[in-house]
């Protein structure tokens, strides 16, 4: 079900917007975890990759979520950059270990 109030790009994108969070992001794990170190190439492949990770760790919830919330599979692979046999394969078995909230009514 496609919902009209839905309104972001079809596929996701690498752009200034993107750069300009991750590059912030960056920034403040650095000031965070390492201040003494700003503009050393070793505190910021180490808060990359620690932001990596944690999305990659966020994916399959946020994958979860859009299937709760009743988006197709394919547009999800859209999102995702890959087709919508490898979302189903990769994605669905994350989704069958949630528990649904229970129903007010």
């Amino acid at each position: 079900m496609t919902d009209a109030r839905r309104i972001y790009p079809p596929r996701a994108r690498a752009d200034d917007d993107s750069a300009s969070v991750v590059n912030e992001a960056i920034e403040r794990l650095i000031v965070l975890r390492s201040p003494l170190y700003s503009g050393d190439a070793g505190a910021e492949l180490h808060a990359l990759v620690s932001l990596i990770a944690h999305a990659k760790k966020r994916l399959a919830s946020v994958v979860t979520d859009a299937r709760d919330q009743e988006h197709t599979w394919g547009e999800i692979a859209r999102q995702l950059g890959c087709n919508r046999l490898s979302a189903i394969v990769r994605y669905a078995p994350h989704s069958k270990n949630r528990r649904r909230p229970l129903d007010p009514d």
